[in-house]
């Protein structure tokens, strides 16, 4: 391994470790030493966003733009969007559409038109959603007739395009709009018995399994006999809630296993409290201003930052993360005491 390519190396095992701070003085080393500029620049570019400095993260975009190397996740090529029409391409998680879609608003004001692409499972969520013109998807749902556009934007482009701050991302409550009657249909669901009622989320599916905690871990914190607790875990893995002890307090809506977003959006939207890994349970939480307990691995995204609790993208978050890489243990420690607060609270506000 060259010189170069070794500090980058432990530049990025560092980043890993969460420590952006000594990262990037050895991306800017190995830089020097000759290594790849745009690697090093996506490198720094991390480093940047975990400590929160956005500003110096669209620095570094901006140099990986100048250089003109080819990226396949760039659509947007820095035209003037003023007065034209804009398709707006989700092609990450659904998550990431949540989170981002944020920016309809602002990016409509600004264009004749606003035309959303999303996933076929994401449309009708999307349509809850303020400032889009037209939703449309791709496969065998996709329109007849192609939607005519002149510039097309990644989403994740958009807090870049944008040149957000901490201080400055936009809508940062509620902006999820459900429709009434999918919300009526979830406030019959879950009337009944008392206590508060938790949604709970343990696996973030097998594209990344390190950000699951094995629900074993959770079951000390579910027998709590005050709390009404509903499973909200999509794919196969939510059949593993049946593995738990029978309890009157442990609830499964059987109709979200195949009933698509906007119904778990509407039963997120009914609870007091979401217990969930990082997946679209978070995000969708988040947008609802639901409160939210999220379960962090270590090396979290850079979404979440390092050394804080809460969120900028989404106030009604509180984050638990792993105190060392592995430890879901931790978490649940964590948990349990935030957790006891949070129901004295709550009992506090009911009285």
């Amino acid at each position: 391994m060259s010189e170069g390519a070794n500090t980058l190396a432990r530049a990025e095992c560092l980043l890993e470790a969460r420590d952006p701070v000594r990262a990037l003085v050895l991306f800017d080393r190995a830089e020097a030493e000759g290594h790849n500029p745009d690697r090093c620049a996506a490198g720094r570019w991390t480093a940047a966003m975990l400590s929160g400095d956005f500003s110096a993260a669209w620095h570094e975009s901006d140099a990986i733009r100048l250089r003109g190397s080819p990226d396949p996740n760039r659509l947007w090529e820095g035209e003037d969007f003023c007065n034209k029409r804009i398709i707006l391409r989700c092609l990450h998680g659904l998550g990431d559409a949540v989170q981002f879609l944020r920016y309809a608003p602002l990016l409509r004001a600004r264009a004749e038109r606003l035309i959303v692409e999303c996933a076929p499972c994401a449309t009708e969520l999307v349509r809850c959603l303020p400032g889009i013109d037209e939703v449309v998807t791709w496969g065998p749902k996709s329109p007849i007739t192609p939607s005519v556009w002149d510039i097309q934007i990644e989403i994740m482009e958009l807090p870049y395009l944008f040149r957000s701050t901490l201080t400055s991302l936009p809508t940062t409550e509620s902006y999820l709009h459900l429709p009434e009657g999918d919300l009526q249909h979830a406030s019959d669901l879950l009337a009944y018995g008392c206590g508060p009622r938790i949604g709970i989320v343990w696996s973030a599916g097998k594209w990344n399994p390190s950000r699951s905690i094995p629900l074993y871990l959770l079951a000390p914190t579910l027998t709590r006999h005050d709390v009404k607790f509903w499973n909200l875990q999509g794919g196969l893995v939510r059949q593993q809630w049946s593995n738990l002890p029978c309890s009157p307090n442990f609830h499964d809506l059987s109709i979200l296993a195949d009933a698509g977003v906007v119904p778990l959006a509407a039963v997120i939207a009914q609870l007091d409290l979401v217990i969930t890994v990082d997946t679209l349970a978070a995000h969708i939480a988040g947008a609802l201003n639901i409160p939210c307990l999220l379960l962090l691995q270590y090396a979290a995204d850079w979404r979440w930052m390092i050394d804080r609790d809460d969120s900028p993208w989404y106030p009604s978050l509180r984050l638990l993360r792993q105190p060392e890489p592995n430890d879901w243990p931790g978490v649940v420690r964590n948990l349990d005491r935030v957790l006891d607060q949070w129901l004295a609270n709550w009992k506090q506000a009911s009285r």
